[in-house]
């Protein structure tokens, strides 16, 4: 309800105090309603986020290179330049001067790209067979098995004509094989290659990286490498040795700034890259709280314009190019054989080792002849915390505070003085980047809610979107999901007809997700399952099958001698059954019928103590 109307209510009255504190009550009750994720982007469908990520490259290519005004006269030679290295077709100038107004009057937001097209609702049924159209080019055509134009029409050609066995008047019209194929040949050749070819194939024939592109303002360029750190650490309270600890760094090409960090035990993965990525986007103040003896500031953070990557699997994670989409506005791959385009943060790593870690107890070196008689593991004594300590010291009061090699400028210096202002992510924005960043799944609602990762997830919201909304020709209703990687105790569904997200909890009354991770409960799984198999008492069980087979035999070799035209049918036919006697089993309940003669059966040699209807009365079918 709108307060002014609630105040418009009131002035019939005389306002006294009791009033204004109902008023207060009723405002805090409002500003208490739990937070409800936005639809993410990667929730439309691929054509439509690949038009969001085009729209943005092109933003940030001019606004980096333009001066003055968005004019023609100033895009025209920069949308030419912009063509040669960004997705296929360029926009016309106005229709990119559109995209920056709607862009910058949301405060950047990139929802505000999103084609107006895909807000719209359903329409209803139509004798058009633009949808069997559509549904031919994605679902045959635009895909990895590469189907042929020809075999993409036939199926087009097959909709059309099942559909117009259901349509009394207004038949649908077929469009011929050419205009078929004049349809195809109008896709984007970007997005076909994309689709029927992969990202890497497609943006190695129309992108081209070129040589090392200086940066004009901070975010503008940053490079991300993993590295192991040339040291072991051992475990706080054991204190026994850990290993070496992988670093994931994000290196700003304009000031030469770290500007994100991250550090586990792990290979480096998609959970790697997320943490680093939701440390460098987010503001750091809490390191000071956390590190007291740290002197400086890091006001590093922000949106990040190109993540340089090199060809690392885990860069090339779908989870992980749908979740940066928010919060990179592109992700530029360096080639194979050229790490001189990612030179900064290789070189960075360079100056860490020798400012830092090469001072520790329990270095490690790179080549096994320099160790000699040196044993690394024995003469660790850093324990993680002080090596992480230490780390932020040394980049926050150390190299961002020094001079870089040619004495051109102070890292620190260069990122203070600039014009840049960080996008800044506040309470439920932060919130918001959780789910942006969560892996990606698709599961099914099912009658005791959702199964994933061995474990259910249910909550009333979840049960009454299953009752109101229908299921699909397979009479299943499928969401999307988000997990956080580093919580397992809830996870989001994307309700794709009410456009939103709910926070759905975990069905657990033991507390085992209380602040697990996924890579804890993967290894537990893991564990659990050897420990169920190294438990089997394989002999035991061998011996317990034999003696049923045999008590059998038995039975049936004392009524072998008697006539079966007095056995009941329904008494031989549970031997029938455990013997699994059909097509694709024995065809008779003999456990050695080569050395036997046939066998006559009567009810007595059915196995008095078990009760077959008993047993299996509380078995539900599937």
């Amino acid at each position: 309800m709108d307060f002014d109307e609630l105040n418009s209510f009131f002035d019939e009255f005389e306002q006294n105090e009791d009033l204004k504190s109902a008023e207060n009550e009723l405002t805090n009750l409002f500003e208490k309603d739990a937070y409800q994720p936005q639809k993410t982007i990667d929730s439309y469908t691929q054509v439509i986020q690949d038009e969001i990520q085009k729209r943005l490259s092109y933003i940030r290519f001019i606004e980096s290179r333009i001066d003055g005004g968005w004019t023609q006269k100033n895009l025209s030679n920069l949308l030419i330049e912009a063509s040669s290295t960004l997705p296929l077709p360029a926009p016309s100038w106005r229709t990119l001067v559109n995209w920056k107004k709607e862009y910058y009057d949301s405060g950047k937001s990139v929802h505000a790209l999103v084609p107006k097209h895909a807000l719209k609702g359903r329409r209803g049924k139509n004798n058009d067979s633009q949808k069997y159209l559509d549904k031919a080019i994605t679902e045959k055509y635009l895909t990895k098995e590469r189907v042929s134009v020809a075999d993409a029409y036939l199926y087009y050609k097959s909709l059309v004509i099942v559909a117009n066995k259901s349509i009394v008047t207004g038949s649908i019209e077929l469009l011929s094989q050419r205009s078929f194929y004049n349809r195809i040949n109008s896709l984007a050749p970007y997005d076909v290659d994309l689709a029927r070819f992969g990202k890497r194939y497609a943006d190695r024939k129309y992108r081209s990286v070129g040589q090392f592109i200086p940066a004009t303002m901070p975010m503008e360029y940053v490079e991300i490498d993993h590295s192991p750190a040339d040291v072991i650490l051992i475990d706080d309270e054991k204190e026994f040795p850990l290993g070496r600890p992988y670093l994931t760094t994000l290196y700003d090409r304009y000031s030469k700034c770290i500007v994100g960090l991250s550090v586990n035990f792990r290979e480096p993965s998609y959970n790697s890259v997320r943490k680093a990525i939701l440390n460098t986007v987010l503001e750091k103040d809490w390191v000071k709280d956390k590190y007291p003896f740290i002197t400086n500031e890091w006001p590093c953070h922000g949106k990040i314009q190109n993540l340089v990557v090199d060809n690392g699997a885990e860069f090339w994670s779908g989870d992980l190019e749908d979740a940066l989409r928010p919060l990179v506005s592109n992700i530029l791959y360096t080639k194979a054989g050229k790490p001189w385009e990612k030179s900064g943060v290789e070189k960075l790593y360079d100056k860490l080792n020798k400012g830092l870690i090469n001072k520790f107890p329990g270095k490690t070196f790179s080549r096994i002849e320099q160790l000699k008689d040196y044993n690394p593991k024995k003469d660790a004594i850093v324990q993680v915390s002080v090596f992480l300590e230490l780390l932020h010291k040394w980049i926050i009061d150390i190299y961002h505070q020094s001079p870089d090699a040619r004495e051109n400028g102070v890292p620190i210096h260069r990122w203070n003085e600039s014009k840049f202002r960080p996008i800044e992510y506040k309470d439920h924005e932060q919130e918001q980047l959780k789910v942006e960043l969560g892996p990606l799944n698709h599961r099914t609602i099912a009658l005791g809610g959702i199964r994933l990762y061995n474990m259910r997830y249910q909550s009333e919201e979840l049960i009454e979107y299953r009752k109101n909304n229908a299921l699909d020709t397979s009479e299943k209703l499928f969401v999307k999901t988000k997990t956080d990687p580093m919580d397992l105790s809830y996870i989001y569904v994307y309700l794709e007809n009410e456009s939103r997200y709910i926070r759905v909890p975990v069905v657990d009354n033991t507390g085992y997700t209380n602040g697990l991770s996924l890579f804890q409960h993967k290894v537990i799984e893991r564990i659990r399952k050897l420990n169920t198999r190294f438990s089997v008492d394989e002999i035991s069980l061998a011996e317990s099958r034999l003696y049923i087979e045999d008590r059998i035999q038995s039975e049936i070799n004392r009524s072998s001698n008697k006539k079966a035209s007095n056995a009941k049918v329904g008494s031989t036919s549970k031997l029938a059954k455990y013997h699994d006697v059909g097509s694709d089993g024995p065809t008779t309940v003999s456990t050695s019928a080569t050395n036997q003669t046939p066998i006559k059966l009567k009810p007595e040699m059915i196995i008095e103590t078990v009760d077959w209807n008993d047993e299996f009365d509380d078995i539900e079918g599937y």
